[in-house]
């Protein structure tokens, strides 16, 4: 005969169990709407994905046609602005030709300028046979670094005697052995290391040395004619520069090459950097005789080191500022 209280448990288990399947039941529906919208979602994210990839690549097309579009403007506003600046060149020579015009003689070297030249060269070509402040540093640092060798070693050497010490005097498995243990070494390892290089660093330290003491005999030598060199240099650059601030401030004619290289005039937010590589420039043609009517720096290459130093210099800073008639376009 069954038990009544045990069928009314079973009945109400049976029916708690009915309750959770038809509530998961109801959470299923739930996650498939859910899943549907987020479906419809994506979807909907996936158009609009696609929409933004089309403006976009519409975009690049647009961004690529305009800048298509200025380059051929700028081309074309630079062609234009040479033939300007021909046409004034032109007109200008016209003028000075008329009315007698002549530029102003920043060129013309007479005795005091050409001595000042001359004694600039001479320090020129003593101080190409001296090394560089760049060039004794180099050499010096090749010294201490057998300095810093030695001295690394005697360190280590110092650092493994103590720790031998502590491994002497300390027991095998104990924290201060294993220390001293690997600080000895590490010790070791840099000593050995260090002595595989002292044959080349010594080497190189004894060269290093040779070509300071070289040096040395050299500036004893050379020294005073090139501080000669250097004073000259600095009263050249400083008559070139009155000459030239004369030139402007009375509103002469310049040369062609100074008005090719860097325009008719300074403007005002640039003066004293224009003047700066005007007077240069001027240095640079009365040390060396340059005399090309057009061509700022004359001729090409030069055997003289120092010359060929200066001149690329100078012809760098050119093509940093050059916009006159109009720069080169900076891509």
């Amino acid at each position: 005969m069954s038990d009544p209280t045990n069928s009314a448990d079973t009945a109400t288990a049976l029916k708690r169990l009915q309750q959770k399947v038809s509530s998961l039941a109801d959470d299923v529906d739930d996650l498939q709407t859910e899943q549907r919208r987020l479906s419809s979602r994506i979807r909907d994210v996936d158009d609009h994905a696609d929409e933004l990839d089309t403006g976009l690549e519409q975009v690049r097309e647009d961004q690529d046609e305009l800048r298509t579009a200025v380059r051929d403007d700028l081309e074309a506003i630079a062609a234009t602005v040479r033939d300007l600046a021909s046409s004034v060149g032109w007109m200008e020579r016209r003028l000075r030709a008329e009315h007698d015009l002549r530029p102003a003689p920043l060129d013309d070297a007479d005795d005091t300028l050409r001595q000042l030249a001359a004694r600039a060269r001479r320090g020129n070509e003593s101080e190409s046979v001296l090394l560089t402040p760049a060039q004794r540093a180099a050499e010096q640092r090749e010294i201490t670094g057998l300095d810093n060798a030695l001295k690394r070693i005697a360190q280590n050497t110092e650092l493994a005697l103590q720790q031998s010490a502590t491994l002497a005097a300390t027991a095998m498995g104990t924290p201060e052995h294993a220390s001293a243990a690997a600080s000895f070494r590490t010790a070791v390892a840099t000593i050995e290391g260090t002595q595989q290089q002292l044959p080349r660093l010594r080497k190189d330290a004894a060269e290093a040395r040779r070509k300071l003491e070289q040096d040395d005999e050299h500036r004893e030598v050379h020294g005073p004619q090139v501080m000669t060199g250097t004073s000259a240099r600095a009263q050249l650059a400083a008559r070139l520069r009155a000459r030239l601030d004369t030139a402007v401030a009375d509103g002469a004619p310049l040369p062609t090459w100074l008005v090719f290289a860097l325009g008719h005039q300074p403007v005002a937010e640039d003066v004293d950097a224009w003047m700066k590589l005007a007077t240069a420039l001027l240095a640079y043609r009365v040390t060396y005789e340059v005399t090309d009517p057009t061509v700022a720096l004359g001729p090409g290459t030069h055997d003289d080191p120092r010359r060929e130093a200066w001149r690329t210099e100078l012809d760098e800073q050119l093509q940093a500022r050059r916009r006159w008639p109009l720069g080169p376009r900076r891509r």
